[in-house]
């Protein structure tokens, strides 16, 4: 009696499936449009922390043309560097910067949010004082300029315009007051 194996592997013509090279393929071709959305991800990232931004400056700017209205000037008495309303807007570090031109702006209830930050740079916004306080502007990095940013050139006082041409700091971007 001859004994058979049942469990021998028989090859039929009929059965389908993928070769490696298309499984290869399909994976590249998934790898391509993975990077193409994560990429487009970044960029509408990136967009939304200049649209923050923007938020930003608008609020320190109504704050500041507020304290204005009240005291005749847009020094913040007693915030920022060593208290003369100016530098880093929301940054405290106990001995240069003890209390920031924002908390100051918050405790007088002039701005809502004692950390008025930009959402990447930390300290990220900038302001300067001219005219012995009778203008400012504040700065800040935009990751994304408009061309209408790039375009408007207004000084506003140390050589900070209204695209942000002073570039000590690395800011491209400015808003004040003449």
């Amino acid at each position: 009696m001859k004994i058979t194996n049942i469990f021998k592997e028989t090859k039929r013509k009929d059965q389908k499936g993928f070769t490696l090279i298309e499984l290869l393929v399909v994976i590249a071709i998934i790898g391509l449009l993975a990077s193409v959305v994560m990429m487009s991800l970044g960029l509408a990232r990136a967009k939304a922390r200049d649209v923050k931004r923007r938020a930003d400056l608008k609020q320190i700017m109504t704050a500041m043309e507020l304290y204005y209205s009240d005291y005749n000037t847009f020094q913040v008495s007693g915030g920022g560097y060593f208290g003369g309303g100016q530098g880093w807007f929301s940054y405290e570090d106990g001995s240069a910067y003890v209390t920031s031109v924002a908390h100051r702006l918050n405790i007088l209830g002039y701005l809502g949010n004692t950390k008025a930050e930009d959402p990447m740079q930390n300290p990220g916004y900038m302001i300067y004082l001219c005219n012995n306080g009778q203008s400012y502007a504040v700065s800040a990095t935009l990751e994304y300029p408009t061309a209408n940013d790039i375009a408007f050139i207004q000084t506003t006082c140390n050589g900070v315009g209204g695209n942000g041409t002073y570039t000590v700091y690395g800011k491209n971007f400015a808003v004040g007051h003449n």
